[in-house]
């Protein structure tokens, strides 16, 4: 029986709001400064008086209902802020971090008290919104706006346009993105991309969370939300899931389909006999649709078939039943029938059975996987070791370990399900010698998290205390605190919402005079945003832009186009080319020619500088960079009667009022470092560009530039 509550029973709660109101005025402070009216002990005070009283209302409604302790669970997250506000060093993601974690677990806390002793069955689709809120929030403060690199710049390229991606082709993740990037009105199609795989990775956390309830359920099968929540909290904070949700990547809708499939294995063990029939259609139709994706996806079948087995004398013994069920499964699979489909229409030759197969079992990986191997090598277990500590550190997996011992006793077959799998993805990353190990283990993680979440219900049966669940509820949030602290320290190394992938700068180089037909060949950092603008923006479809596997192939193109009578600028170093060829600055990028450039451009500035037998003929100066807005850019056009004996350097500096050491203290070869004057051919034109940092002033100035050599 609840006690009566009164008003002064909320000094518990009414603490920690105050520490909230003073984070608040902080916060308002620091991000609306200067109205330093805000810093000031008025309103400072003002915010410390009036959290608490705000804070009465809620709690005595809650308190009349579960009680005081229950009550003022969901106010003590607010004390996470006492981590910060002391502190007079001004570090606005750890702050707004710190608040906002608090804030969303109170709310936690507040949904488990107030639904689940109230089994309001109608609302327990809350604690899904709410965990939907905060991650969607990490992911979207910390998603790149652009496009990416590697295989995040692939698919940002390949989505739009249907194309076919490296191996083992994924259609399910190209055909869904392409789908689903035209329902968002907004933004460029790489970003639209990065928003499909953040929500398949916010998918995936409902299905965790849901997973999690119901593994998490008392015998009376009342599901255990605010547990489930905080172990699906968990798995959201971890690096690779943060890292995998924010760009392009398959790996959100992999764990999405892995806890999918599990969710509905779990379902099913529990289902009455005369639905598990019908029901069991679904998990072949989940395994086709998750090899589809990704071919780890092997690993949920030895859990499928266990879960048939234990349901087989519930399942129909006819032949045809059977079949169905393996039609259903492979049904899904027919969606590799794109890769052919598409591989024609984009190469223009039919793609070929032997190089079909390859494709879609990764025939050019297969040399890294080496599972015999990895058992012999003990190094390999360190390595996959490490790579769970970073993610839950040694605490984190502890935890994680006593939960699944409370849920073997509880689940034994789920639980057994679960840990199959988790076993299978760890093998595979045992044997599997690639840098990106971690993302294969994402799965693996996903036990993880639901062991993680478990170990508070030890607290549940200790004794039958009335306190017990309450006391569970604040251990969930004691243990989510190191993942809190550590994801604070990560930010700054996930954080991608600043990057610009390099588009202004592949806009500008685009945007030159460049010669129609001409080839670009650029290095692996360059051709992503360059490949990118010219596939999916239609900017200048004429050029030719590549990227090549290594110097003697990129030689041998130069070499070709240029013998052809192509253009050809380079967006990469490539050594030895002075000798041969005439090289000149285009921008940033380094034109290769056969022939010597006889007039500097219209568009440079006329001038006859003399440094000794070499002149500086004209010359082109823009404050603000196109390529980059920190910087302004130059381009200098040399020319000599005859080839100088001595290589010479140029220098730069900013002159009065600015001041200062060369930019560049070892000086430059002309045209981006790469054309020595002792290579320059009698009387031809050497343009010569430079990126230049802009100087700080506080207000707009005439600068001299000071150019030497």
């Amino acid at each position: 029986m609840i006690r009566p509550v009164r008003r002064l029973d909320a000094w518990p709660a009414a603490l920690p709001a105050v520490v909230g109101g003073l984070a608040l005025n902080r916060l308002l402070f620091e991000a609306l400064f200067p109205a330093v009216w805000r810093g000031r002990p008025p309103a400072a005070g003002a915010f410390a008086l009036l959290a608490p009283l705000l804070a009465v209302w809620p709690w005595r409604r809650l308190a009349r209902r579960t009680g005081r302790l229950t009550a003022t669970l969901p106010f003590l997250p607010l004390l996470l802020n006492l981590a910060w506000l002391p502190d007079p060093a001004i570090d606005l993601v750890r702050a707004r971090l710190a608040f906002g974690a608090a804030l969303w677990l109170g709310a936690a806390l507040w949904l488990g008290g107030a639904l689940w002793p109230a089994r309001r069955r109608g609302r327990r689709w809350l604690p899904l919104v709410l965990l939907w809120l905060g991650a969607g929030a990490l992911y979207l403060m910390t998603m790149p706006g652009t496009v990416g690199r590697a295989d995040t710049f692939e698919f940002q390229v390949v989505t739009p346009a249907l194309g076919i991606a490296h191996p083992t082709g994924y259609p399910l993740y190209l055909l869904l993105g392409r789908l689903l990037t035209l329902l968002i009105p907004l933004g460029s199609p790489a970003w639209r991309l990065n928003v499909v795989t953040m929500a398949f990775g916010l998918a995936a956390l409902a299905f965790a969370c849901l997973l999690a309830a119901w593994l998490y359920r008392n015998r009376s099968d009342e599901p255990r939300s605010p547990y489930a929540l905080l172990a699906a909290a968990a798995l959201a904070l971890t690096p690779t899931l943060w890292s995998q949700a924010i760009e392009a990547e398959v790996y959100t809708l992999h764990l999405l389909l892995v806890a999918a499939a599990l969710w509905w294995m779990a379902r099913l063990l529990a289902m009455p006999p005369a639905a598990v029939p019908g029901a069991a259609r679904w998990l072949p139709l989940l395994l086709g649709l998750a090899l589809t994706n990704h071919l780890t996806s092997l690993f949920l079948l030895p859990p499928a078939a266990l879960t048939l087995f234990w349901l087989r004398r519930r399942l129909p013994r006819r032949p045809d039943y059977w079949l169905r069920l393996l039609a259903l499964f492979l049904a899904p699979l027919l969606l590799y029938a794109y890769l052919p489909l598409r591989w024609a229409a984009v190469n223009g030759e039919p793609m070929g059975a032997d190089r079909f197969v390859d494709w879609v079992i990764g025939g050019r990986f297969q040399g890294a996987l080496r599972p015999l191997e990895a058992w012999r090598d003990s190094a390999r277990f360190a390595v996959v070791g490490r790579l769970f500590l970073s993610e839950w550190g040694a605490v984190g997996l502890a935890l994680s370990g006593a939960g699944w011992l409370f849920l073997t006793w509880r689940r034994r077959r789920v639980a057994l399900l679960a840990l199959l799998s988790a076993a299978g993805f760890t093998a595979y990353a045992l044997g599997y010698y690639v840098p990106d190990l971690a993302v294969f283990l994402l799965p693996a993680h996903l036990v993880v998290a639901l062991g993680w979440g478990a170990a508070p219900l030890w607290l549940t049966r200790i004794g039958r205390l009335p306190a017990g669940p309450a006391l569970a509820h604040a251990a969930g949030v004691a243990a989510l605190l190191p993942l809190l602290l550590a994801a604070a320290g990560r930010w700054p190394a996930l954080d991608r919402s600043g990057a610009d992938g390099l588009i202004a700068w592949g806009r500008a180089v685009l945007a030159q005079p460049l010669p129609a037909g001409a080839a670009i060949l650029a290095d692996s950092e360059k051709i992503a945003p360059l490949y990118y603008l010219q596939q999916v923006e239609a900017v200048r479809p004429d050029l030719e832009i590549m990227v090549l596997p290594d110097e003697a192939t990129y030689r041998a193109a130069l070499d070709a186009r240029l013998a052809a009578g192509q253009p050809v600028f380079l967006a990469r170093f490539l050594p030895g080319l002075e000798s041969v060829y005439h090289l000149r600055s285009a921008g940033p990028l380094l034109e290769v020619a056969t022939g010597p450039l006889g007039a500097p451009p219209a568009h440079l500035t006329p001038t006859d500088l003399a440094f000794g037998d070499i002149r500086l003929a004209g010359y082109r100066l823009e404050p603000v960079s196109p390529y980059d807005s920190a910087q302004a850019t130059v381009t200098l056009a040399w020319t000599a009667p005859a080839t100088p004996t001595t290589p010479l350097y140029v220098y730069l500096r900013w002159g009065d009022p600015v001041g200062g050491a060369p930019l560049f203290p070892g000086g430059r070869h002309p045209a981006g470092h790469n054309y020595p004057t002792v290579a320059w051919r009698p009387g031809e034109f050497v343009l010569d560009f430079y990126a230049l940092p802009r100087p700080v002033l506080p207000e707009a100035t005439d600068v001299a530039l000071h150019v030497a050599l």
